[in-house]
């Protein structure tokens, strides 16, 4: 069974990231790469300011005009999701802390904050709006054994197309 699974930009783009996000463990992508499941890298919303922007908190990035962009980002990745139709999603691998890519933690008011970024928040609404169930994990959440043997173990059953 064919499976893959979509990661952040910046873990995978050292160029794209701002200072402290850290990279994709090389564990975690030998484990992927060994259990031969594709990766498929999602856009850098936050390029859109360019590759020197400083640090910034979840209330910076969440303007309307950023809140659109990250819808249209958001909805052609659910486009691309359509096209992997016949194959497994495992999941997402998104970025702990970030104010755009964070999945179970962000960055608000200078403090970490329990809820997803900007872009994630988009993604998964439009996720739910089009029936699609995904995996989707913090990196940092990953880098322990038992998270990422259960977020391997993503079937079929849980990942679903309406």
């Amino acid at each position: 069974m064919n499976k893959y699974v979509l990661i952040c930009h910046c873990l995978l783009d050292p160029l794209t990231r701002t200072r402290g996000t850290k990279r994709i463990s090389r564990d975690i992508i030998g484990v992927l790469i060994e259990n031969d499941i594709s990766l498929i890298q999602l856009p850098c919303p936050e390029l859109m300011y360019g590759f020197s922007r400083p640090p910034r908190d979840k209330e910076d990035y969440d303007t309307p005009e950023y809140r659109d962009y990250c819808r249209y980002l958001a909805e052609d990745v659910v486009t691309t999701l359509r096209k992997y139709h016949d194959f497994t999603a495992v999941g997402l691998v998104s970025i702990g802390g970030s104010p755009s890519c964070g999945a179970q933690r962000t960055h608000k008011k200078g403090r970490h904050a329990a809820e997803p970024g900007v872009f994630i928040e988009e993604l998964q609404y439009i996720l739910q709006e089009e029936g699609i169930s995904l995996n989707i994990m913090d990196n940092d959440l990953l880098e322990n054994s038992a998270a990422l043997t259960h977020f391997l173990s993503y079937s079929e059953d849980e990942s679903s197309y309406e």
